[in-house]
């Protein structure tokens, strides 16, 4: 099968301004394959946009998963059911982190994977506080301990630590 896929930024913007969605539709209307259109995708509405400012077949989502791998899917089974979901409990969220971890740390090998992880261990981290309303100090704190560690079973225990604290915060 093929298809293309069309990010509605130039490459001068580099991450700057917003994606121009319609713009895409110039490169639908242009070819006779799928398209698939991304860009500031952060969520079901801004998904919804640019399929439809678009006219694209399909949509993918980028930067706007960090910390929260669980959002294509969301997207996905939204706009196949129209079901709106809520964010997952963070003791979910804990496990597609974790899981997320393992998985890079075992693609790229535990020297190169504990550094590549911190990235994605930092944003789901930004990601829970928010959802729990922790404090900016307990999310620098947790930050500062799981994002230097270079033991994997310390970052996994010092995860659960931080989520569990998190979900003290949730719970005041």
């Amino acid at each position: 099968m093929q298809m293309i896929s069309v990010h509605g930024r130039t490459r001068c913007q580099f991450y700057k301004g917003d994606a121009d969605w319609a713009a895409v539709r110039a490169v639908k209307h242009a070819i006779k394959i799928p398209l698939v259109v991304n860009g500031d995708i952060t969520s079901f509405e801004t998904a919804l946009s640019a399929l439809e400012m678009s006219g694209a077949d399909a949509v993918m989502v980028g930067r706007g998963a960090q910390g929260q791998p669980w959002l294509p899917g969301q997207i996905g089974r939204r706009l196949e059911t129209g079901i709106v979901e809520a964010s997952p409990p963070l003791s979910e969220q804990l496990k597609y982190i974790r899981a997320l971890y393992d998985e890079v740390c075992r693609h790229y090998g535990l020297r190169i994977g504990l550094r590549h992880a911190r990235k994605h261990l930092g944003w789901a981290l930004e990601i829970a506080a928010r959802c729990s309303r922790a404090p900016a100090a307990t999310l620098k704190t947790w930050r500062g301990r799981i994002l230097t560690s270079d033991d994997p079973s310390g970052v996994h225990r010092s995860l659960q630590d931080a989520f569990d604290d998190f979900a003290w915060s949730a719970a005041a």
